[in-house]
């Protein structure tokens, strides 16, 4: 049988892509960088080092070094030289975070939060310690005292911005809790929108409640049952009382009055 002449072949031609010498400079200091070569706040070799170990010119390697400052890898000091960072997605995330805003999310934020914060607050129960509980007794403690007094005076929008800050520290220790870098850092990134979801649940349901006579929640605010849960690792519930928290189960005198539900 004869062979198919090179060239002849019935499958698709493949491009062979060249990767410039900035990209392969980049890559390998990045590949020392996660091979722990130089460690955070360790000072990289100069230009003119990093040209003689290459064997390549020096512009080369000082947009290397600016793309690796651009992903947040390195930190350029002028006059001081180029340093390993502790790498974040953070500052990435926050630039693109405005894509994800818009009027028509709120189911989209809410079921982000039910998985991220169900797995944060289950991790936080196993990874947690002593030291971040406390923080989180006192965020706690922040949160029940501002909720007081924003249900007290439920048209009170400076009130309600502050609640609103105080309901977020809650949850983002939480988050931190769970010592998991990538869940912080996309938690951070969808702060506004999160706060925004936070917002509108908690006035339309301050509203009702006062609306209906009813007077403020105290002990029996969701927020208090997950600090309990983590507390006495009672994983159990966590999944009811998130769902009750982002309004995705309806709870009694906040989402649902005499059988009528006002569910977003």
């Amino acid at each position: 049988m004869e062979k198919e002449p090179l060239g002849k072949s019935s499958h698709r031609k493949m491009r062979i892509s060249r990767i410039s010498i900035v990209d392969q400079v980049c890559a390998s200091i990045k590949r020392d960088i996660v091979d722990g070569i130089w460690k955070v706040g360790d000072k990289l070799p100069s230009e003119s080092e990093f040209a003689d170990a290459f064997g390549v010119n020096r512009l080369s390697v000082r947009m290397a070094l600016q793309k690796l400052s651009t992903l947040g890898i390195i930190e350029t000091r002028v006059g001081e030289g180029s340093f390993i960072r502790n790498f974040s997605l953070k500052p990435m995330l926050s630039e693109i975070s405005i894509f994800y805003e818009g009027k028509d999310n709120y189911q989209d934020v809410q079921q982000l939060r039910s998985l991220l914060e169900y797995d944060c607050m289950r991790l936080s129960i196993l990874s947690g310690t002593d030291a971040e509980k406390e923080e989180l007794h006192k965020a706690l403690m922040h949160y029940n005292s501002l909720a007081l007094d924003y249900n007290l005076d439920v048209d009170n929008e400076d009130l309600l911005e502050r609640l609103v800050d105080a309901d977020f520290n809650f949850h983002y220790k939480v988050v931190k809790m769970s010592h998991n870098r990538l869940y912080k850092d996309v938690y951070f990134m969808v702060q506004q929108l999160i706060r925004r979801h936070i917002t509108q649940l908690v006035r339309a349901r301050a509203h009702r409640r006062a609306e209906a006579g009813l007077p403020p929640l105290g002990e029996n605010d969701t927020h208090n049952k997950i600090y309990n849960c983590i507390i006495s690792s009672d994983t159990a519930a966590l999944r009811q009382i998130t769902d009750e928290l982002l309004g995705i189960t309806p709870v009694e005198g906040m989402d649902v009055f005499g059988g009528q539900s006002f569910n977003e």
